[in-house]
């Protein structure tokens, strides 16, 4: 399991929470009734203890099953699994092999914008899915985040392309208009886990309100 954490605006957080709170709720109903059959069964048929935990296992097998396949997501993760698992097949990223990240010192991802977010999910994701996310992130923004780097060298340090550390080497003037545009494109080009992940959750959101209109 590897757990990332996104992020976002608080409203996008409440949405996930009551949407979530939600889906627990069909959880439980769904428990309390698969045990109630259970219990009649059991009592009907006179089952032996041995029998009943069969009966119990196969309930949690059948959960397991439809939370594999989406129809159970009363967690966070749950809920928006099968979104990511959607975006990342229509980015291409499932089906190509992904390098390892190189060793990388901890810090501000390259490519985030001054936007503002003030919360936090964290997503417990299956490890085939979390690694491919951040392999998939790293490699296919790449040659943005080199030109970004180099923008930086020639303009600033700053993440806005101003002198930000005294002491650091600056070899240039203050960016013009065309540079700082430059720069934005360059960003657009680069993709976080964290753009991605906060794009999972607002389609996991959108789909959850198709099937309810």
């Amino acid at each position: 399991m590897r757990v990332l954490n996104v992020r976002v605006r608080r409203p996008m957080a409440d949405a996930l929470t009551e949407a979530v709170e939600a889906a627990r709720e069909v959880e439980r109903r769904w428990w309390t009734e698969r045990r109630k059959e259970l219990a009649r069964r059991a009592a009907t048929e006179d089952l032996p203890v041995a029998a009943r935990n069969q009966l119990i296992d196969a309930l949690h097998v059948e959960f397991d099953r439809l939370r594999e396949a989406g129809t159970l997501v009363g967690t966070r993760t749950a809920y928006v699994l099968p979104a990511l698992r959607g975006l990342l097949d229509e980015r291409g990223w499932t089906a190509r092999r992904w390098r390892p990240v190189p060793r990388q010192r901890r810090g501000r991802p390259w490519g985030t914008h001054d936007e503002v977010f003030d919360a936090r999910v964290a997503l417990h994701l299956p490890d085939d899915v979390g690694e491919l996310l951040v392999r998939a992130c790293y490699w296919t923004s790449r040659p943005a985040v080199a030109k970004l780097q180099a923008w930086y060298d020639q303009h600033g340090d700053h993440w806005r392309g101003q002198l930000h550390n005294p002491a650091a080497q600056w070899r240039g003037a203050g960016p013009s208009h065309a540079d700082l545009r430059e720069r934005e494109l360059l960003i657009a080009q680069v993709v976080t886990t964290g753009k991605v992940l906060r794009q999972a959750i607002e389609c996991a959101l959108t789909n959850a309100r198709k099937v309810d209109t």
